[in-house]
């Protein structure tokens, strides 16, 4: 019999909509919403021991930089490794450079 870890499963669910509210604000040029999301997704992510997601969330905020600074460029690009890392196995087929 399988066993299914619920509250493994809710926050990777909760960290998984955390990034789409990060993306959605920076999208809408809401960098001050996506950083806070980006810090919120680092924080849980060290919590629980999801390395990758960590590493790809702080990479993220390194990339945002503080309020009142302008992103570093390829911020884009660490929110699609981010994407990636909360994937399941099976999906992470695409890459990126």
């Amino acid at each position: 019999m399988i066993r299914i870890d619920e509250e493994a499963i809710l926050q990777l669910a909760q960290l998984t909509a955390d990034a789409i509210a990060m993306n959605d604000a920076a999208l809408a040029d809401d960098l001050d919403e996506a950083r806070f999301r980006a810090r919120l997704i680092l924080s849980a992510a060290q919590g629980i021991g999801l390395l990758d997601v960590a590493e790809a969330a702080e990479a993220i905020v390194v990339l945002l930089r503080p309020p009142g600074n302008e992103p570093i460029p390829g911020y884009g690009h660490a929110m699609l490794r981010l994407a990636k890392a909360l994937s399941p196995p099976s999906r992470r087929t695409c890459t990126t450079a």
